[in-house]
């Protein structure tokens, strides 16, 4: 019997971190991976409606040490992908690809670190068929259990499908039949506990502040000694002369200020202008001609001369205008009589 207690206590001490590992939750995220406390990762992958191409992955995390690492998968009804990743920069290191009707159903990876590395696991596959797959990998090598350096799904209670019950009441089987669905509990639902409608507040009557009453009574004034009341003066007002002299002096000063007609007269003639000098009445015009044509006229009588064009240009008081080209003129001058 004492024979039977010991093996029994080794067995238990032996396979325990085994179970420990079989029991923890299968990650489903990949920034939180399950940690990888074994040489050995069990697990199952549950199958799909019919129509869902969906695959499902689970993300496992363990360490490396210098050395090679060997990584054997074992899968039954699987088809999908086992990758290995670094953890912090997700850089892909090797990948190896299962199928459900592969045989032998095992393959076996190597890779060689030259540093201790925590590695992401990544198993992404899906059944064929209506039956649940396994997967069984095995690590070996430099392989080191997960001691921490990244945040984990550790503890994390068991994933539980979702009731598809709701979303597709008609599950289908790989090739069309219909599975029949298992009875559904009947779950009461609590009655809604009955809502005490509020009833709004009553208005309290607002009161009105007390006002500030001014204090009206006056204070008596002060007694003579006498018995006297001394005489009430009544304010003089002051003398206005001096608003009167202003008052004379502005007209005053306007009536200075204003200038004199003479002075308006003299100050709108402007001081450049000069009274037009007549001509003196003994000055007259000659123009010869070459044809022996004599003009003689006063120039009183001559209001302008000028040339235009190689022809001079006499226009008289009267209006009247006469050209005379220069080409036929042989003297012309302005002479006293």
């Amino acid at each position: 019997m004492k024979l039977i207690r010991s093996i029994l206590f080794v067995t238990i001490f032996t396979f325990a971190p085994a179970s420990v590992c079989l029991l923890r939750a299968q990650s489903t995220n990949q920034e939180l991976p399950t940690p990888v406390l074994s040489n050995e990762i069990n697990g199952t992958i549950p199958v799909l409606d019919l129509g869902d191409s969906r695959s499902t992955r689970h993300y496992y995390a363990f360490e490396a040490t210098p050395g090679d690492l060997i990584v054997t998968v074992n899968s039954r009804n699987l088809n999908g992908d086992v990758d290995v990743f670094t953890a912090v920069t997700f850089r892909p290191l090797t990948k190896i690809t299962i199928y459900a009707g592969t045989i032998p159903p095992e393959v076996t990876k190597s890779l060689y670190f030259r540093t201790r590395q925590i590695l992401i696991l990544r198993v992404e596959a899906r059944s064929p068929n209506d039956d649940a797959g396994t997967y069984r990998i095995t690590l070996g090598g430099s392989f080191q259990p997960f001691s921490g350096g990244i945040p984990v799904a550790e503890n994390a209670p068991a994933e539980t499908q979702p009731d598809k019950r709701d979303d597709n009441p008609q599950r289908l089987s790989s090739v069309g039949a219909t599975i029949p669905l298992p009875p559904r509990e009947a779950v009461e639902e609590p009655k809604p506990a009955e809502t005490e409608v509020e009833k709004p507040a009553e208005e309290k009557p607002v009161t009105p502040a007390p006002s500030a009453r001014r204090n009206t009574t006056r204070t008596p004034p002060r007694r003579n000694p006498r018995g006297r009341t001394p005489p009430r003066t009544t304010p003089t007002t002051p003398p206005k002369t001096e608003t009167t002299k202003t008052e004379t002096e502005q007209p005053k000063a306007e009536e200075e200020k204003k200038p004199t007609e003479e002075e308006r007269k003299t100050e709108e003639k402007p001081a450049t202008e000069k009274p037009p000098q007549e001509t003196p009445p003994g000055v007259r015009l000659i123009i010869e001609q070459t044809d022996g044509t004599l003009i003689d006229r006063p120039m009183s009588t001559v209001r302008r001369i000028t040339v235009d064009t190689n022809v001079i240009v006499i226009i008289l008081k009267t209006g009247r205008t006469e050209r005379i080209p220069m080409a036929s003129v042989a003297r012309m001058a302005i002479e006293p009589q």
